[in-house]
């Protein structure tokens, strides 16, 4: 792969964000939040380069938006780009922002900024999954996710031998132990494994859960360091942006 352009990489780094779910724009304005997005920052890159990207992907069709505010036109490009337009005017006051640094806030204030923070998302298209899978070259064979709620999960992969240790180790990362009689294992010739992406030959398991301690003191902190890098190793299945060619240094 040859080196990106900035404005590549940018688009990038915005699909990769939104690829398990869609994303709203408020942890990307007036200031990136990191921390929510679990992503390292594009270096150099200033609230309007966002902002064009944003519109940029809209144009090419890889991205569409929603919106829960009834006045937001997010049809047409006119429309985003208001939207966008406001969101550039957000100050770094605002009390969304300063949640994010936990400045302490009212509750009725922070009600306000939870709704309004992802009141506008965006989600990848067709068109948009197809050009992040050209970037990322995903290992889709090791893909892996799971869903819980407080009584039950599910748990899926084309790769039955991670799926078996992610059922096997639950407790030990998610802090939740699975009632092995509770098990069962379906083979599904198609399975929706994202909210744009479907596979084929999945494995799927579901499951009760119960109640338990962690194994280990303090939880994940006190892990094994053998057992940290077996369990990050299975989060590599795609290229991430920071370590595409060309990323800035």
């Amino acid at each position: 792969m040859t080196d990106l352009t900035r404005d590549e990489i940018t688009q990038y780094w915005l699909l990769t964000s939104a690829i398990s779910v869609p994303r709203g724009l408020g942890v990307f304005f007036p200031e990136v939040d990191g921390e929510s997005l679990n992503m390292t920052k594009v270096p150099g890159l200033k609230p309007g380069d966002y902002a064009d990207a944003f519109l940029a992907l809209y144009d090419s069709g890889k991205i569409e938006f929603s919106s829960e505010i009834r006045e937001d036109d997010v049809e047409t490009r006119s429309g985003i780009s208001t939207i966008l337009s406001r969101f550039l005017k957000v100050s770094k006051d605002d009390p969304a922002v300063l949640l994010r640094r936990h400045v302490r806030l009212d509750k009725a204030t922070k009600q306000l900024v939870h709704r309004h923070r992802g009141a506008v998302r965006f989600k990848l298209t067709a068109l948009g999954g197809a050009a992040w899978e050209r970037i990322a070259e995903p290992a889709w064979f090791h893909f892996f996710d799971q869903r819980y709620d407080l009584e039950t999960g599910e748990m899926y992969s084309q790769d039955l031998t991670l799926l078996l240790a992610r059922l096997g180790w639950c407790n030990e990362l998610d802090g939740a132990r699975i009632n092995i009689n509770t098990i069962e294992l379906q083979a599904h010739p198609e399975f929706q494994v994202l909210y744009w992406k479907t596979l084929l030959n999945v494995f799927r398991a579901t499951f009760s859960l119960e109640n338990a301690e962690s194994r280990w003191l303090n939880g994940r902190i006190g892990e094994p360091k053998w057992f940290t890098r077996w369990w990050h190793s299975t989060t590599q299945w795609y290229i991430e942006p920071r370590n595409v060619p060309g990323w800035p240094s």
